[in-house]
C-alpha cells in the first residue's frame, strides 16, 4: 500500500509504501527498494513514477503498465497496477498467466481497470473537446466584438458571457443578471423601447432583435444591436438566449453615409448640374443623374447611357479632341479630368458645359469607377465674350481718339512756338504762349501713354525697335534732361562695369524717365536720386532709389496696373493717367526682362530692372519686333 506525500497546497509530491503482502517483501528485499516511489526510478528500478501515481490519486483511474523485471526470483514480464484505495493507492504486481488464488487483482479485475481507464480517458477527451469549444467560442464573440446571454426559467437570471463588463464599459463585477439591474446602463431615451422589447419577447416564441445606446464612464457613446431567441415548453417560456453585438462603428459609418447623401442632395439642388458615374467594372455603361432640375433637355427619360451616346452629342468641331483626351485620360495614371466643349441639348440647342470628372483605380491602376459633372456654362461664356468685345471696343476708342487727338494738340503746340518768336509779345503774353506749349506737351504724354496702354492690350505687347544701345549713354541723356527740368534736385548716375546690349534706346531712355520722375515727384526733396546701371554676368541692372516716405505695404502688388496711383501722403496726387508704371512694366517684359520694388521707411524705395544682354529672342517669341537698326 502507498500513500500520497502532499505538498502546502495539495499536490502529490512523492508516495512512500506503508505495508507490504508477504510475496511484496521478498520482491522489496530482493530488489533493495527504498520507502519512497521517487528512489525506485532513481535506483534504475522504475516500477511506477511519481506522476503515474499522482493521476490515480486525482482522477480515480487505475494506472496499468507491463513491466519487465525479477519476479519470484526469476527475470519475468508482469503487469503494474495502481488503483486507488481510502486515501492513498495499491500498487500490485500481476502475472498476466497467473491461476486464481483468491488474490485481491485477478484477471477480471484488470480487465474491469482497464475499461475504467478507457471511459476515463474518453471523458477526458470530452471534457477537453469542450474546453477547446468553449476557447473557440470565446475567441469568436471577441473577434466579432459580441457577448453572448442566456435566461432561464429556473435561474430566473442573465448569465452572460466572459468580459462582459469590458464590453459594455463597466467595471468588473458590476454587471447586472437581472433586467431592473443593467437598465441604467442604457441612455435614458432607450430604456423604454428595450424594455418593451424584452417583455415581447417574453411572450413571442421565435427570434427577436433590437437595438440600444449606452453611455460609457468616459462620456463616450457606444451603439448595441441585441439579436435573440425565445424557446417556449407548455405554453411558458422557459429559455432565452442571444448576442449583443457593438455596433457603433457601423452606425457612426451609416450616420456619415447619410450626411454625404444630403450634402450630395443639396449640391445638386444648388449647381443644377448632371452628375454622373461610369463603371467600368461591372456594365460599362454611365449612369446619368439630371438632378431636380431639366439639365440639358433630357430629364429623367435617360438614366443609364453608353459611352457613345455621349460622343454623338458632343458638337463636331469638339468631339474628336475631346474624345481622345479622354480615352487617353483613363489610359494613364492621373486622376482627374477636365474639358470645356459645346453639348447637344434635347432640343436641338447648343450649350457650352464644363466637364470634370475623378478616376478610382484598383491596385493595378486599372479604371474601376469614373464620377464626375457637367455644368452649363452657356450664360457665363456669352457674359464674358460681351465682357471682351466690351473692353475691347473701349481700348480701340481710346486708342483711335488718342491718335486722332495728335493732329489738334500738334497744332496747339506749334501755334504756341510760333507766337513765342514773335518780338512783339509782351512778357505776360510770352508767358502765356509757354504755358500752352508746356500744356500741350504733357497732354502729348498722356496720348502716348494711351497709345501704349491700347498697344499692350491689343497687340499682346508693346512694340520695340531693337539694335545696338549703350544704356551708360541713355541713363546720362536721362538723367541730363531731368537736370535740366529739376534744377533744384539732385541726380547722381553710377554706370558700373559695361552697358552694352541690344535694346530699344527709345523705350529704355522711356522707362528711365518715367521711374527717375516718379523718384522726383515721390521722394524727399532734400535728398538725391541714385541712378545705379551695373552689369551682373548676361544681365544689365538698373536701379532707382529714393529716400523718403515708403510706398503703402497694402500698394505694392498692384502698383504696375494701369489706372493706379498711390496717396504721396502729402496730400498731393501725381498728374497723370496712372499708366507709367504700367507702361515701364510691359516695356521690360518686352524686352524679356523684370521689374519690382522695395519699400521700408529705413532702406527708402528702389526700383530694380533686370534686362537680358540681347533683347531680340524675347521680342521674336512676343512677335514684336521691329526691324532692327544696323550698328
Amino acid at each position: 500500500m502507498l500513500e500520497p506525500v502532499l505538498g502546502e497546497e495539495g499536490q502529490v509530491l512523492d508516495l512512500r509504501w506503508t505495508s507490504l503482502s508477504p510475496s511484496a517483501e521478498v520482491l522489496v528485499e530482493a530488489l533493495d527498494l527504498g520507502r519512497d516511489v521517487s528512489g525506485w526510478v532513481r535506483e534504475g528500478i522504475p516500477l511506477v513514477d511519481v506522476a503515474a501515481c499522482a493521476r490515480v490519486v486525482l482522477t480515480g483511474v487505475p494506472h496499468v503498465a507491463p513491466w519487465r523485471g525479477p519476479l519470484r526470483a526469476t527475470d519475468s514480464e508482469c503487469l503494474v497496477v495502481v488503483v486507488r484505495h481510502e486515501q492513498g493507492l495499491a500498487l500490485w504486481l500481476v502475472s498476466p498467466d497467473a491461476p486464481r488464488q483468491g488474490a485481491p487483482a485477478p484477471r477480471e479485475s484488470l480487465e474491469v481497470a482497464l475499461a475504467a481507464r478507457r471511459e476515463a480517458d474518453e471523458a477526458l477527451a470530452l471534457a477537453h473537446s469542450l474546453q477547446a469549444r468553449e476557447e473557440l467560442l470565446r475567441l469568436a464573440l471577441e473577434t466579432a466584438r459580441m457577448v453572448a446571454w442566456e435566461w432561464t426559467e429556473a435561474r430566473r437570471s442573465v448569465t452572460w458571457s466572459a468580459d462582459a463588463e469590458a464590453f459594455f464599459g463597466q467595471s468588473p463585477g458590476t454587471l447586472s443578471t437581472t433586467l431592473a439591474g443593467f437598465l441604467p446602463c442604457i441612455l435614458p431615451d432607450d430604456r423604454p423601447r428595450v424594455s418593451r422589447a424584452i417583455e415581447q419577447g417574453l411572450v413571442a416564441d421565435g427570434p427577436y432583435t433590437f437595438k440600444f445606446r449606452c453611455r460609457w464612464p468616459d462620456g463616450s457613446l457606444h451603439c448595441y444591436e441585441a439579436v435573440g431567441q425565445t424557446f417556449h415548453g407548455n405554453e411558458r417560456t422557459h429559455r432565452m438566449l442571444g448576442v449583443v453585438v457593438d455596433c457603433t462603428e457601423r452606425e457612426q459609418a451609416t450616420a456619415a453615409l447619410r450626411e454625404a447623401e444630403e450634402r450630395y442632395r443639396l449640391a445638386v439642388r444648388a449647381t443644377h448640374d448632371v452628375l454622373w458615374d461610369w463603371h467600368f467594372s461591372t456594365t460599362g455603361r454611365v449612369k446619368w443623374d439630371p438632378g431636380t432640375g431639366d439639365a440639358f433637355g433630357y430629364g429623367d427619360l435617360l438614366e443609364w447611357h453608353d459611352l457613345d451616346w455621349w460622343g454623338e452629342r458632343v458638337h463636331p468641331e469638339d468631339r474628336g479632341p475631346v474624345v481622345q483626351r479622354l480615352k487617353h485620360f483613363v489610359d494613364s495614371d492621373e486622376d482627374a479630368w477636365q474639358a470645356e466643349y459645346r453639348f447637344l441639348r434635347g432640343d436641338g440647342s447648343w450649350a457650352h458645359v464644363l466637364d470634370r470628372g475623378v478616376l478610382a483605380r484598383d491596385d493595378q491602376g486599372r479604371p474601376v469607377r469614373m464620377i464626375g459633372s457637367m455644368m452649363d456654362i452657356t450664360e457665363r461664356k456669352r457674359a464674358l465674350e460681351r465682357m471682351a468685345e466690351e473692353a475691347e471696343f473701349r481700348e480701340r476708342f481710346i486708342g483711335i481718339l488718342g491718335h486722332d487727338l495728335r493732329n489738334p494738340l500738334n497744332a496747339i503746340s506749334l501755334s504756341a512756338r510760333a507766337l513765342r518768336r514773335r518780338a512783339s509779345l509782351s512778357p505776360a503774353q510770352q508767358q502765356l504762349a509757354q504755358r500752352i506749349e508746356s500744356s500741350a506737351g504733357r497732354m502729348g504724354n498722356m496720348i502716348s501713354d494711351i497709345l501704349d496702354l491700347t498697344r499692350a492690350r491689343l497687340s499682346g505687347g508693346i512694340p520695340l525697335n531693337l539694335g545696338p544701345v549703350d544704356l551708360g549713354s541713355v541713363c546720362r541723356q536721362v538723367v541730363e534732361e531731368l537736370c535740366a527740368a529739376h534744377p533744384e534736385r539732385l541726380i547722381a548716375l553710377d554706370v558700373d562695369g559695361r552697358a552694352e546690349g541690344v535694346w530699344d534706346a527709345e523705350r529704355l531712355a522711356q522707362v528711365l524717365s518715367n521711374l527717375v520722375g516718379n523718384a522726383l515727384e515721390h521722394g524727399a526733396s532734400d535728398s538725391p536720386v541714385l541712378l545705379h546701371c551695373s552689369s551682373r554676368g548676361d544681365e544689365q541692372v538698373l536701379e532707382v532709389h529714393n529716400p523718403g516716405t515708403p510706398i503703402p505695404s497694402h500698394l505694392l502688388d498692384s502698383i504696375f496696373d494701369p489706372f493706379r496711383q498711390a496717396s504721396l501722403g502729402r496730400g498731393r496726387r501725381r498728374a497723370g493717367l496712372g499708366l507709367g508704371l504700367f507702361i515701364v512694366k510691359e516695356i521690360v517684359l518686352a524686352h524679356g526682362g523684370t521689374v519690382c520694388v522695395s519699400s521700408s521707411d529705413h532702406a527708402g524705395t528702389t526700383f530694380t530692372v533686370t534686362l537680358p544682354r540681347d533683347a531680340r529672342p524675347a521680342a521674336r517669341v512676343a512677335g514684336t519686333q521691329g526691324e532692327a537698326r544696323s550698328a
